[in-house]
């Protein structure tokens, strides 16, 4: 998989190169930039799986509008945005076309590998994925459409928004796969999500509404 980093700092981007390079498998890094306007200058159409990106990155433009530029521009499949700030709910406010594929992580979870490689296999596949603080930070509002969920399908629900696989729901609720399975298609259909929305598989609809009905505790800087 490759991936492009641009990040303005250059001691926090020689972090987040050294982070990935024979740690986490199938990444390589094709490039690394201090600002979006290089980046795009620089990267061919197809040179390109997953951006690696600050939202912050100075005068200029933004990681964010980086990211959807290089998803509309290149074969770039997926986007990994930085940030210091609790504020995932940036995810809800894409352009429609290019709303999946996206994930959102704290500057301090990069030294997490394990997190910051299912944060670029998950946008590289398609799927969004919240940094795990910043799932465990939110609080859902029950008056909107969550509040037709149970406690056990909001559970599953916040931790497919970390990104989590069926049996890795499972193993951490003590629940089969199959149980789990049938708990995601109970919620889903609770949430008159029934099938593929705007080019959206019906677990990134779903985490996409979990965070647009919900609300940081935190609403800034956290770690």
């Amino acid at each position: 998989m490759r991936v492009l980093v641009v990040e303005d700092e250059p001691l926090y981007r020689d972090l987040l190169v050294n982070a990935m390079i024979g740690r986490i498998p199938d990444v390589s890094i094709v490039g690394d930039f201090a600002n979006g306007e290089e980046a795009l200058a620089a990267v061919g159409p197809d040179d390109v799986d997953v951006l690696l990106t600050d939202i912050d990155l100075g005068p200029g433009m933004t990681g964010t509008a980086l990211g959807v530029e290089m998803r509309r521009r290149t074969s770039t499949r997926g986007v990994v945005l930085l940030s210091n700030l609790a504020l995932p709910s940036v995810l809800t406010t894409l352009p429609a076309d290019v709303q999946g594929g996206w994930s959102y992580l704290l500057k301090t979870s990069v030294s997490d590998v394990h997190q910051l490689g299912l944060a670029i296999s998950a946008a590289s596949a398609g799927e969004v994925v919240v940094d795990e603080e910043l799932v465990d930070d939110l609080v859902v509002t029950l008056t909107g459409p969550l509040g037709r969920l149970t406690p056990r399908q909001l559970d599953v629900l916040a931790r497919m928004a970390r990104g989590w696989s069926n049996r890795r729901i499972g193993e951490e609720l003590a629940l089969s796969v199959r149980s789990v399975e049938s708990i995601v298609s109970d919620l889903l259909t609770a949430l008159d999500i029934t099938g593929v929305e705007a080019g959206l598989n019906p677990r990134v609809t779903a985490v996409l509404l979990y965070v647009r009905n919900s609300t940081s505790r935190s609403a800034g800087t956290l770690g």
